[in-house]
């Protein structure tokens, strides 16, 4: 006997196929609207990329004294980017992206977001890991130059481990923007409330590319305000548009080896004769100007098999310490955490390059 399907069972075949075909649209329409963000995206890196050149041409110079944490540095240590900080001990906990039993998951309903000061849940997109399917890209073309985001816990949803201590963050367009301010609010105890001003305030970082920040003490999440700047514009019938973007912002948990350091080279055209105490760090932060003593940094004449030697010492206005050996490269070692032991002030480095002082005149006198 021919078995014969009755109406209720066409209508669940038709429901059926058509709730796939629903879902097949809408996954269409994402790749095509990621695609045409994509190409956005691509267009103004672009014309951002020609608009640099145009600038470098016109007097900016490479100062052969500055290294650059670039691909051809050794030592303890993990990198982002251009940027080199202290070693992680196990890989750290991102705290909006916890690896559970069913896969990664996201607490939105555990968060406010707002952007200018207007609630805006897309912009949580942007805590979400790479990885995950239902992430999405936020690139925008903006009227002004200056866009604020607000990230702000449900103090009543329970959380688990939501302390954080490395903020990472990453731009589509390296260099467009600068991090005008991040401020960390964290709970004050008597009310339960968050605090009506910020804990921690850290302010100026320009040109960012990729980014990690490492605070000096680990800080339970309530709420973070960023306040960024978009340093390039375009122009779009003759209105000026400021194209902002951002892969990702996560916030981590981490803990990190005390060994950690780099040990970067330092190349010169003709013989050292005297390097000098005096440096500039190029951190997260922006420059530090110090002293290589002050932050426990050694220089060394040769450097092989993971072995440095040939101590050299820096010279200052109080004593010169010329260096003897004929060498064009120094190995300048560089402790990526500081600590001061007298204070117990611990502070991890972010770098992203050193300024050095040296000299290869032999007639210097100092």
């Amino acid at each position: 006997m021919k078995y014969t399907l009755n109406s209720q069972e066409y209508n669940d075949i038709f429901k059926t196929a058509q709730e796939k075909f629903d879902t097949e649209m809408v996954k269409r329409e994402k790749v095509m609207s990621d695609m045409a963000k994509k190409l956005m995206i691509i267009n103004y890196a672009n014309e951002f990329i020609n608009d640099k050149v145009d600038r470098i041409n016109a007097g900016i110079y490479y100062n052969n004294k500055l290294r650059v944490f670039d691909k051809n540095i050794s030592g303890v240590y993990n990198q982002y980017g251009y940027m080199a900080h202290p070693k992680f001990k196990s890989e750290p906990i991102d705290i909006f992206n916890l690896r559970l039993t069913d896969g990664k998951s996201m607490f939105k309903n555990s968060l406010k977001c707002q952007v200018n000061n207007v609630d805006n849940e897309s912009y949580i997109n942007l805590l979400v890991n790479e990885s995950s399917a239902y992430k999405e890209i936020l690139f925008e073309e903006m009227v002004q130059d200056t866009i604020t985001i607000s990230y702000e816990l449900n103090s009543k949803v329970s959380l688990g481990t939501m302390r954080f201590n490395v903020i990472e963050v990453d731009p589509y367009i390296s260099g467009a923007y600068n991090i005008d301010k991040i401020e960390i609010y964290t709970m004050d105890s008597t009310t339960a409330n968050i605090k009506i001003d910020p804990t921690i305030t850290i302010e100026g970082i320009n040109e960012i590319g990729k980014t990690r920040i490492i605070l000096d003490n680990k800080t339970k999440f309530a709420k973070v305000i960023f306040t960024f700047s978009v340093n390039f514009s375009s122009e779009i019938n003759s209105i000026k548009i400021y194209p902002f973007g951002l892969k990702h912002i996560h916030f981590y948990e981490a803990n990190f080896l005390e060994t950690s350091s780099v040990i970067l080279p330092i190349y010169s055209n003709d013989y050292f004769e005297y390097i000098y105490n005096d440096i500039v760090l190029y951190s997260a932060e922006g420059q530090i100007e110090t002293t290589a003593e002050y932050y426990n940094i050694e220089f060394y004449t040769d450097f092989e098999g993971n072995t440095l030697t040939g101590r050299v010492y820096t010279s200052s206005d109080a004593q010169s310490y010329r260096i003897i050996k004929n060498t064009k490269t120094l190995y300048a070692k560089i402790p990526l955490i500081w600590e001061n032991t007298v204070t117990n002030e611990k502070k991890y480095l972010s770098l992203t390059g050193i300024l050095f002082n040296y000299t290869t005149e032999e007639s210097l006198i100092l």
